[in-house]
């Protein structure tokens, strides 16, 4: 019976710990101050890019992801695809006012440094330290 039981503490040690791998989440609660953007990004997003922002097993790509950071996707640029869409996603203008999309955006924003995500520094930088 003792080795049972430790054997299923070993088991749910592992399963703890194994949860706790695998990419980085975006926060569920937030700061009051992005709630309303969670609120519209749930609204008229997250049927796309996940409730998550993530995008996996969803029609859209992730948005927690580098290639949509501030450094290589401006809130102007983000702002422009939300309105107009493209090819391969839907103009949002009818159903979005400015000021809600710019809290989707300011949402997105914090959910991505929430995730604790970095751009990686370019190799050539690191050359020139040597």
């Amino acid at each position: 019976m003792k080795r049972l039981s430790t054997e299923l503490t070993l088991i749910a040690t592992v399963l703890v710990f194994m949860s706790s791998c695998g990419p980085p989440q975006p926060t569920k609660i937030v700061p009051a101050e992005f709630k309303t953007g969670q609120d519209y990004y749930h609204k008229v997003c997250a049927n796309c890019h996940g409730a998550d922002a993530l995008g996996k097993q969803t029609r859209a790509p992730g948005l927690i992801d580098p290639e949509y950071f501030s450094e290589n996707f401006s809130d102007e640029e983000m702002y422009k695809q939300i309105i107009e869409g493209s090819d391969k996603m839907p103009p949002q203008r009818n159903k979005l006012s400015d000021p809600e999309v710019a809290e989707i955006i300011k949402y997105i924003r914090y959910s991505q440094k929430a995730a604790d995500l970095v751009v990686g520094e370019d190799e050539s930088d690191e050359d020139e330290d040597q």
